[in-house]
């Protein structure tokens, strides 16, 4: 733990990163963390996916908020001390003063007044720090990093998120947690319902924007905006402020939809060190020391990177046959919500047991997918881009682009999930003609010269799982058409019942009648039976 000891971290800090395990910081620790205590400067880091961001910024929080309790702490006992002088007699007058009042039979109750106050024991509760992140699932990993550094302290942690009760976490902040982790969309909400414990959010010690490249994005995240012009209503020069991302210093062109929008024309030539004033001048750093840990190729040197070109028609095909050829953890990555659920059927129905995860599942089924992907070692996690950025899961061996990502940023963040903690990974790109364009885009903004190496694929062994996903995807339409007819039927038959009517089968909805429903059942079974003999062949 000397790398550790030599930083001027607090006793607190250095047993709970002793239990841990971690014994010496990362690079981006090392480089953050001395400037950030030793000095108050602000922090910019750029550095890999896993390197270590989260407690980069984390410790010296921490260390802060203890060393500023510490410091309470004395002064109470030299004001302790000087009362004491004025006063000599102040010790015996100090005692506790016991009044008793018998009655009759000698019976009484005894009252204790003049209770000392403990001075060691501070009662403020303001807060100190706000930590601000894009997705849910990264709000509660963040929270979980900082609670396990503060294990031996009493700090206390919160995350708001939206996808959960506003209520619970209006409770959660009337406890008055120093820290709170929060997704920018509910912390602006809790803000305007002028919640206490958020309303002086302009004095707050320390400010953290992290994966900030994302999250300044006007079009994407506006209440990020809002509360950046609160919080700089009334410049707190006191302020300390960290802005952390993997791809700080990548530039490429917005798209022509966003320009449009907000009318905005974007420099054609815009360099890494103009992205870098922008982010400097909207969130309010002063003087920042910039960590730039970057590589050229912008992805780590542990991930090994693939790419397949196939058609459309034969991307489930592909992504089947790899998931089959390369067992092992598994992060598939769409472009839309429509394109997981969709991948989720077809993919159940090859008896792969797929988890999916988008924002439009209730918070705590996405969690709950999250825990049973990472105690699976062969899980397979079917995601948007909600799960591309920042979430620590060790030990996913193969990263699928699935929908080729719209930004290399996308792809860097995406990449990232897998070859952490020191381990190696794999990333496969499944790219078709109509989006070779945007591939080679990505490929430009990381200043590649060459395309990714070409996954190597047995053409005479992938015949039979291009026809086993297409018998799926076959099973997994009838059957979708199944439920939208019974659902139709069932809510139509339900309100007959309520308004007391009969009904003749001419009266019903048009669409399969019931000779029709159990033939395409029994059509459905027929396909079941064909996919079971021929997934027991392919191997």
């Amino acid at each position: 733990m000397d790398s550790w000891e030599s930083l001027n971290i607090q006793p607190e800090i250095l047993n709970a990163l002793k239990l841990k395990n971690f014994t010496k910081p990362t690079k981006i620790q090392l480089e953050s963390i001395p400037p950030a205590i030793h000095d108050q400067r602000d922090i910019l880091g750029a550095a890999e996916t896993g390197s270590g961001k989260t407690l980069a910024f984390a410790i010296p929080i921490l260390n802060g908020i203890l060393k500023a309790r510490l410091a309470d702490k004395v002064s109470d006992y030299s004001d302790s001390d000087l009362n004491s002088n004025l006063n000599s007699d102040s010790e015996n007058e100090s005692e506790p003063e016991v009044l008793e009042e018998l009655d009759e039979n000698g019976l009484g109750c005894v009252a204790v007044v003049n209770l000392p106050s403990d001075n060691i024991v501070s009662t403020n509760k303001k807060l100190w720090a706000v930590i601000l992140v894009p997705t849910r699932e990264l709000a509660m990993q963040v929270k979980n990093h900082i609670d396990d550094v503060a294990k031996f302290s009493d700090i206390t942690i919160a995350a708001i998120v939206g996808g959960m009760s506003s209520e619970k976490q209006e409770r959660i902040l009337k406890k008055g947690p120093e820290i709170v982790v929060a997704t920018p969309g509910r912390l602006w909400e809790l803000v305007q319902r002028n919640e206490p414990h958020l309303m002086h959010l302009n004095k707050v010690k320390y400010f953290v924007i992290d994966e900030a490249d994302r999250m300044v994005e006007t079009a994407h995240f506006p209440e990020l905006h809002l509360m950046l012009e609160k919080i700089n209503l009334k410049r707190n020069n006191k302020r300390q402020n960290f802005v952390f991302s993997a791809t700080l210093t990548m530039v490429h062109k917005a798209p022509y939809r966003v320009n449009i929008k907000h009318k905005k024309k974007i420099k054609k030539n815009l360099s890494p060190e103009d992205k870098l004033k922008s982010l400097i001048q909207l969130i309010g750093m002063k003087n920042p020391h910039v960590v730039n840990l970057t590589t050229a190729n912008c992805v780590t040197s542990s991930v090994k990177e693939m790419q397949v070109m196939c058609s459309v028609m034969e991307k489930d095909g592909y992504l089947y046959y790899f998931l089959k050829q390369n067992p092992g953890r598994s992060l598939v990555f769409c472009n839309s919500i429509s394109c997981v659920k969709r991948l989720a059927s077809v993919l159940s129905i090859l008896k792969l047991n797929p988890l999916p995860i988008h924002s439009n599942m209730i918070q705590k089924q996405r969690l709950k997918n999250l825990d049973k992907f990472r105690a699976n070692d062969h899980g397979l996690l079917l995601a948007t881009d909600v799960a591309a950025r920042g979430l620590d899961i060790v030990g996913v061996n193969h990263v699928i682009h699935y929908d080729v990502p719209r930004t290399a940023e996308i792809y860097v963040h995406r990449s990232g999930r897998t070859a952490r903690a020191s381990n190696v990974g794999l990333s496969l790109l499944i790219c078709t003609p109509n989006k070779k364009n945007i591939y080679l885009n990505v490929l430009r903004t990381m200043k590649r010269e060459k395309e990714l190496p070409k996954l190597e694929v047995e053409m005479s062994n992938i015949r039979k799982f291009l026809v086993g996903v297409k018998l799926a995807q076959e099973i997994s339409m009838m059957e979708d058409k199944v439920k939208k007819e019974s659902a139709s039927t069932s809510w139509f038959n339900k309100a007959a019942e309520e308004m007391e009517i009969l009904l003749d089968e001419d009266e019903m909805p048009k669409g399969m009648g019931t000779s029709d429903l159990q033939k395409h059942k029994k059509q459905i079974n027929s396909k079941r039976k064909q996919l079971e003999r021929l997934l027991s062949i392919v191997k």
